[in-house]
């Protein structure tokens, strides 16, 4: 197994992480997180279909699905525990 293959393994297991963690979370406490959700999919969606050259073609995806990534948990939490 080349150290591509690996790196693609390893990003869908990360991205079907987040999957599984915001649905629990989502179900469990707060419907604030569901966002994170989304994220997690178009991650997996992004890199199950990037086929050849991977890391060429996933970086950019990369640093923008981190970008908005940050910004969702950053609203959640503020959604979270903003004074009522």
């Amino acid at each position: 197994m080349n150290s591509e293959d690996v790196i693609v393994y390893l990003t869908s297991l990360v991205a079907f992480g987040i999957i599984v963690v915001g649905l629990l979370t989502t179900a469990l406490h707060s419907y604030l997180i569901a966002p994170i959700v989304i994220i997690g999919i178009i991650l997996a969606i992004f890199v199950l279909l990037a086929k050849g050259n991977f890391a060429h073609k996933i970086e950019s995806i990369e640093k923008l699905c981190f970008i908005i990534t940050f910004i969702a948990i950053i609203y959640s939490f503020i959604l979270l525990y903003k004074p009522m």
